[in-house]
């Protein structure tokens, strides 16, 4: 069994190992679950170490150091067999109740004791319950008003934003090794390439900007089964979804920060 921890900024911390806020060495894991709660319970924090996911499933920094009990959204065991799916896609019932335009996790509390919801499809994380994406649209369908809402199909990243991305990555590194022609004819066109599609993007950007700001979601759907991936809510989700794109090589570091700042400089 590994640990698996949702932090109160939406962070996934898996596999966590657990220790005492007092052992500063880490030289004593707590391996039992149970263990693990009633030292948070008594002593309000923990000691963790684990690599560490944002809300997308990107690898980010791994963590060590202390968190609080209010750190902590969820914290729960998952077996092996559990490990090698999606666990970035889990949310707590607030979370969820959020993004379907629920009033609050009661209603969705009320179709667990229903027995709508499978058994793989929830779990009770010390006093937080969690789910996944895809239970949600199985039990509750389509986020409501769907056709109302800004749609991006993740072959948008995975394709025309990946492509860009070794374009000027390819740009740059024969810019660098003095590739070119002397009149630089062809950096001048290959420029103008990477530029328009990076006009494109933007545009798609602007609108999906513009829709949260109308009180709309942004929704990344799967190209492939139409599946949601991921809800987006707010101004702030909006611009770390674009900053990860860095670490996924979506798009080149320069032009994520040349993005987001075009994109803040939209007016209201």
């Amino acid at each position: 069994m590994n640990i698996s921890i949702i932090t109160s900024e939406n962070r996934r911390l898996y596999p966590a190992i657990i220790y005492d806020i007092e052992d500063n060495q880490y030289k004593n894991p707590i391996i039992d679950i149970d263990g693990i709660y009633d030292l948070l319970y008594k002593k309000q924090s923990i000691l963790v170490s684990s690599n560490q996911y944002d809300q997308y499933g990107n690898e980010v920094k791994i963590f060590n150091g202390q968190l609080e009990k209010s750190d902590i959204k969820a914290l729960f065991a998952v077996n092996d067999e559990q490990s090698n799916k999606d666990l970035n896609s889990v949310m707590t019932l607030s979370e969820a109740a959020k993004k379907w335009g629920l009033s609050d996790g009661s209603t969705i509390r009320k179709a667990i004791e229903r027995g709508k919801f499978e058994q793989y499809e929830i779990k009770q994380a010390g006093d937080v319950w969690i789910t996944t994406y895809s239970a949600m649209e199985r039990v509750f369908g389509a986020i409501k008003n769907e056709d109302d809402e800004y749609i991006i199909y993740d072959d948008f990243e995975d394709v025309y934003l990946t492509k860009m991305y070794y374009n000027y990555v390819q740009l740059s590194y024969l810019k660098c090794t003095k590739l070119f022609s002397v009149s630089g004819e062809q950096y001048e066109i290959e420029s103008k390439e990477i530029e328009e599609k990076y006009q494109y993007a933007k545009e798609v950007f602007v609108k999906a900007l513009n829709a949260i700001r109308n009180n709309q979601k942004v929704i990344i759907k799967k190209s492939r089964n139409n599946k949601i991936r991921q809800v987006i809510n707010t101004e702030n989700e909006f611009f770390l979804y674009i900053e990860v794109f860095k670490h996924r090589r979506n798009m080149a570091p320069q032009m994520v920060d040349r993005l987001i700042d075009d994109l803040k400089s939209v007016p209201k």
